[in-house]
């Protein structure tokens, strides 16, 4: 199986999963240290956003730009659809800082296996 193919899987499968976690009714947790909450939303779009990188790496500026979409779509739901979470401008910071961070991430390891490859 070529490396695209596996990267466009996990792609949407992180992106599936991550619609779910988002959205279902969830009690707030106790934090045990602050802004636990905004680390969680880091290293989650960032997961996304890498692997949306690796899949379609011609599109990258597209990818981005719908993910910092989705990430305030997600917001909005969150405060349309459910009764135990609300929506938040910091949670979308936090997404796009995550989105941001794994793009420069991403476009570091797409020139590092072009200089490879030769």
């Amino acid at each position: 199986m070529r490396f695209s193919l596996i990267a466009k899987i996990i792609f949407i499968a992180c992106l599936a999963l991550l619609t779910y976690l988002l959205l279902i009714e969830m009690a707030p947790a106790e934090q045990r240290f602050p802004y636990l909450d905004k680390l969680q939303h880091i290293v989650a779009f960032g997961g996304v956003t890498f692997w949306a990188g690796l899949a379609y790496p011609a599109r990258q500026q597209w990818l981005m730009l719908g993910l910092l979409i989705y990430g305030g779509l997600m917001e909005v739901l969150q405060g349309l659809l459910t009764v135990t979470r609300q929506p938040s401008v910091y949670d979308w910071l936090a997404d796009s800082v995550g989105i941001l961070l794994a793009w420069g991430v991403v476009i570091l390891c797409l020139r590092w296996w072009q200089h490879r490859r030769g």
